[in-house]
C-alpha cells in the first residue's frame, strides 16, 4: 500500500469512527529511525528500526486513540470492530 493509499483508507475509518460517535486521536504517523529505536529499546516495539523497519517510519501506520471528556478511553465499539474495518479496506492485521 502506498502512502497515498493509506492516507486515503484512514481518512476513511476515520470518518467511520466519527459517524460512530467516536472521538479519535492520531498519534505516531511517521516515525524517525531513532525513536523506532528508541521504542524498540524500551519493549514498545517489535521493530528495531533498523533491521525491522516499522511501517511508521514509512508512513504507512498509525496509532489511533480514543477521547471522552479530555481522557483516554476504549472506542465505545472495541478495538476488534475498527480493526475489522481497517482490514476489510486492505490494512494489516491488529497488532496486540
Amino acid at each position: 500500500m502506498t502512502r497515498v493509499e493509506f492516507t486515503e483508507k484512514i481518512v476513511n475509518l476515520l470518518q467511520w469512527m466519527i459517524d460512530a460517535g467516536e472521538h479519535p486521536i492520531i498519534d505516531f504517523v511517521k516515525r524517525s529511525d531513532e525513536e523506532q529505536k528508541r521504542l524498540f529499546d524500551k519493549g514498545l516495539s517489535k521493530c528495531d528500526g533498523i533491521k525491522n523497519r516499522s511501517l511508521h517510519q514509512s508512513g504507512r501506520a498509525m496509532d489511533i486513540y480514543f477521547l471522552q471528556e479530555g481522557e483516554m478511553i476504549d472506542p465505545k465499539h472495541g478495538w476488534e470492530t475498527w480493526h475489522e474495518h481497517w482490514e476489510e479496506v486492505g490494512g494489516k492485521p491488529m497488532i496486540s
